[in-house]
């Protein structure tokens, strides 16, 4: 093939690349997305919840409310309004619904190869 036949190959290439990046980009994976997923299998997700400001003095019975929704409160940060802990994916909007929560957030978790691992 000639030398044109490469360059015009090469150019769609770069030019569907360039189109593709802002299509990936625009997808929107923010949390509440995930939140609203439909028929989520009941695995445990890890999650941090926010408490308003006006519920910083009942962060407890926030706790309390979150823990008869069905979440397993692991850790609650009085000082700066944040609960954490998991619960059923299936389960996550209902939080939204409990008087002081703020915002519902997953949280992302990172696995590092061991150190006797290949490339790293």
């Amino acid at each position: 093939m000639n030398s044109n036949y490469w360059k015009l190959y090469g150019i769609t290439n770069i030019a569907i690349f360039c189109l593709a990046i802002p299509i990936y980009l625009s997808q929107d994976v923010s949390a509440q997305n995930q939140l609203s997923t439909q028929g989520a299998e009941m695995s445990q997700v890890k999650i941090s919840i926010s408490v308003d400001d006006a519920h910083l003095p009942q962060i407890q019975q926030v706790s309390q409310q979150l823990q008869s929704s069905g979440m397993n409160v692991e850790q609650t940060l009085s000082t700066i309004g944040v609960i954490s802990g998991s619960i059923p994916q299936g389960k996550l909007n209902s939080l939204y619904q409990i008087e002081g929560v703020k915002n519902v957030e997953l949280q992302e978790s990172y696995q590092l190869a061991p150190p006797s691992s290949g490339i790293q």
